[in-house]
């Protein structure tokens, strides 16, 4: 469907994309997830994420919010080997960057993936966080595998930006997140290489091991308020 994003590029250059017939159309696991379409923009593919065409009240609310802090974090994070490549904001609903032929992590079996992943998966949260990035939500869906073994990071909607003079309340909510993030590799690393999880997450430090076990005992409780049995 040509035109189907129905969004008005805002960057210099990016009015192109709005006349193309999208290659793929990924649509949103839900009703608060964006569809993704992908198009072939002179030869190079280009993933556009796009809260379009959800309903009006959820587009102009959460859409826009996250969208204004996925851009704010590709931003910070420009030049960082792992993420795609940032190429612009398409009005306050999408955002373009570059696609990445690779799979989620959460398709591979575990024993496929080698074990090296997590080293470079690490690698790439470090230059995040030394950017002033945090992800707080870092999932096996937001891993990309390729092939040959390389990793990247992609979806950074919910991630939190420092800034350039952050008050006291900020910069504690970005080491907040930021110990999630390593609770969260710590996690993925234990259950695809077949260790401990719960040593890995002790390892990871005590602050970030009890942030985090406060928080599954407070998810326990409201899942059982809510009649939902906890998942082993």
């Amino acid at each position: 469907m040509k035109g189907s994003t129905g969004i008005a590029a805002s960057e210099p250059g990016l009015e192109r994309l709005r006349g193309l017939d999208p290659l793929r159309r990924i649509p949103g696991r839900n009703r608060t997830k964006a569809d993704i379409l992908v198009y072939d923009d002179g030869g190079e593919r280009i993933a556009v994420k796009d809260y379009g065409p959800r309903p009006p009240l959820l587009r102009q609310t959460l859409g826009r919010y996250l969208i204004r802090r996925e851009v704010a974090a590709y931003r910070a994070a420009t030049g960082l080997a792992g993420l795609p490549r940032f190429v612009g904001r398409l009005g306050p609903f999408a955002l373009a960057v570059e696609w990445i032929e690779a799979e989620p992590l959460a398709t591979w079996a575990p024993e496929a993936v080698p074990a090296q992943a997590f080293d470079r998966l690490e690698r790439i949260l470090v230059g995040m966080h030394e950017r002033g990035v945090a992800l707080g939500d870092l999932h096996h869906r937001d891993v990309l595998l390729a092939r040959d073994g390389a990793v990247h990071l992609i979806d950074l909607a919910t991630a939190w930006t420092l800034g350039g003079r952050p008050g006291p309340l900020r910069r504690a909510l970005f080491r907040r997140f930021r110990d999630q993030d390593r609770v969260a590799l710590a996690r993925l690393r234990a259950r695809y290489t077949g260790t401990d999880e719960e040593a890995a997450i002790d390892a990871v430090g005590r602050r970030a091991a009890s942030w985090y076990r406060r928080g599954r005992r407070a998810k326990a409780f409201w899942d059982r308020l809510r009649g939902r049995r906890r998942r082993k």
